[in-house]
């Protein structure tokens, strides 16, 4: 018998270039009882792999392992998106109580410094009043006090 092909797809094997059908012909040829002389150094080979890819983890694997790892099974959590965005609801959150504030801070000092509208009559008459002039204020308030009336008579 004629074992080239097998011995072509041995060669394949360890390049690297078979795949997984010739790789399953490969195992059923060295799981059967009669493998030639030449051909019998790579039979546990085939044989192991064949055994490897039929077993299967059992349901109580991961279990089994974490206890002798020592570790603990942490079970995965669902984050909905409003989850995710709620440091980002806190900050404005924080942003808009600090703006509410300072603006309330700001109201309750401007009001207690008198406005510019609520000042005296005097004392606009003395911020315009040239500094040249030695009149006193009281003098200057009485001549702009004259010319007003002076100015009602005429209209009437």
């Amino acid at each position: 018998m004629d074992y080239k092909y097998i011995e072509q797809l041995i060669d394949r094997y360890f390049e690297g270039e078979t795949t997984l059908e010739e790789e399953h012909i490969l195992r059923e040829f060295f799981a059967q009882g009669q493998v030639p002389q030449h051909l019998t150094p790579w039979q546990p080979l085939f044989r192991s792999e064949a055994s490897l890819a039929a077993a299967h983890l059992d349901e109580h694997f991961d279990s089994r392992l974490l206890e002798r790892t020592g570790e603990t099974h942490v079970a995965a959590r669902r984050i909905t998106f409003r989850r995710r965005l709620q440091p980002l609801f806190k900050a404005a959150a924080f942003v808009a109580f600090a703006i509410v504030i300072g603006s309330a801070l700001e109201h309750a000092t401007s009001e207690s410094e008198p406005p510019e509208a609520t000042l005296s009559a005097p004392a606009i008459v003395q911020d315009e009043l040239d500094p040249d002039e030695a009149m006193p204020l009281d003098i200057r308030s009485a001549e702009v006090a004259e010319k007003a009336d002076s100015a009602k008579i005429l209209q009437h």
